[in-house]
């Protein structure tokens, strides 16, 4: 196993026992006891994964995790913290974390999350296409970009993992439950079928001519979402 994790935390004791259980299963790991070291570690080291902590001493981590999120959407962040609160965790995963650990953790259940999402993330990237005309939308999957007519419209990362999803097989229908398996590792998000319909409302309003009667992401009734078939 050749990726790189990137773990950013300023209590060194976690950094030992982060990179000892990582570096048992082959993974190269990269420290940072501060965000500016980190930003430095990800423009030269390129990671396949962030673990990350929310206090830290130069920024907080959710305010970088948006900044990530900008410059590498795909790029996979969890975050490792003892700010285990509601509104830290919808914070986090609308500022577009994948997954969230509140410390005190178990160093397995970390090394595994970290496998399950590096798995996802590869899936999620790995299409049949890397280009796709839909009505008047032109999807670039290999640069992540999507232009309506000749304007670029700029979707959340969550949005473009759920576009993803479903350009992965085009009129396949997905239930709501292989929606949220393949979007979220975290499982235990409150009301997550709400906040799968609010990425879904989003995301049309993005791209469909009438959000009301959408032609091209359509709703299948009583079980989930499908894309217009190609």
């Amino acid at each position: 196993m050749s990726e790189k994790i990137l773990v950013v935390d300023d209590d060194p004791d976690i950094l030992t026992i982060v990179s000892s259980f990582l570096q048992i299963e082959g993974f190269k790991v990269l420290t940072a006891d501060n965000i500016a070291k980190a930003q430095d570690l990800l423009n030269k080291e390129k990671p396949s994964l962030i673990i990350l902590d929310i206090m830290l001493p130069d920024k907080s981590g959710l305010e970088w995790l948006k900044e990530i999120k900008l410059q590498h959407p795909t790029l996979p962040v969890i975050f490792l913290t003892a700010k285990s609160s509601l509104s830290d965790k919808v914070l986090g995963f609308e500022l577009g974390a994948d997954d969230y650990l509140a410390k005190p953790f178990e160093p397995l259940e970390l090394v595994a999350r970290c496998k399950a999402l590096i798995r996802k993330i590869k899936l999620l990237q790995t299409s049949k296409k890397e280009f796709y005309c839909l009505g008047r939308l032109k999807i670039d999957i290999k640069s992540r970009r999507i232009f309506k007519d000749e304007q670029e419209i700029h979707l959340t990362p969550t949005e473009w993992k759920i576009l993803t999803l479903l350009l992965s097989e085009p009129g396949k229908a997905f239930s709501r439950e292989e929606i949220k398996n393949a979007i979220w590792v975290e499982k235990k998000i409150y009301n997550w079928s709400r906040v799968l319909d609010v990425h879904i409302k989003n995301l049309r309003e993005k791209i469909e001519d009438d959000p009301n009667n959408p032609r091209y992401i359509l709703t299948v009734h009583s079980f989930g979402y499908k894309i217009q078939e190609i």
